[in-house]
């Protein structure tokens, strides 16, 4: 009871965070949003590539497909840039989406669809409270990506 009343919160505060759009520096109406993809920019791509990849040890990392870094140029709100390395490769979960995953595991115990063993105590516990990867990836593999989708979107 008290995990679910704690990520009550936690997504309670998510959605109060990701609707406040009055409150950010750039105002801009929401038909002007466009997607990433759109605005990709190959001035920026490139400019992003030649400096990661200046470095040894992110240039190891993003050709193993261990590391993505998206930049989001917002200088100039009328003309946004982006550009991405390994933007469409999946990688790892990182911390807010392990609430997603957390929440998909809840509802599938709830309803059955999940066993609550010790081992999936276990995953839960190190991905929330040590932000572990690799539990995140374990009850991934037992919810699986339809579950994850059709819990966040309903």
């Amino acid at each position: 009871m008290k995990l679910k009343s704690i990520l009550t919160f936690i997504l309670l505060s998510i959605c109060a965070i990701s609707t406040a759009q009055d409150q950010l520096p750039i105002r801009i109406d929401d038909s002007k949003i466009t997607s990433l993809r759109e605005v990709v920019d190959t001035s920026l791509q490139l400019k992003l590539e030649v400096a990661l990849r200046s470095n040894p040890e992110w240039k190891k990392l993003i050709d193993q497909k261990k590391m993505a870094v998206g930049i989001v140029d917002l200088s100039d709100p009328g003309k946004v840039r982006f550009a991405r390395v390994n933007g469409n490769h999946m990688m790892y979960a990182a911390s807010l989406p392990k609430i997603a995953i957390l929440l998909t595991a809840m509802d599938a115990i709830d309803k059955g669809e999940l066993k609550e063993t010790s081992e999936v105590k276990k995953d839960m516990r190190l991905m929330i409270s040590k932000s572990n990867n690799a539990a995140s990836t374990r009850m991934i593999d037992r919810v699986g990506y339809e579950k994850l989708e059709a819990v966040m979107t309903d």
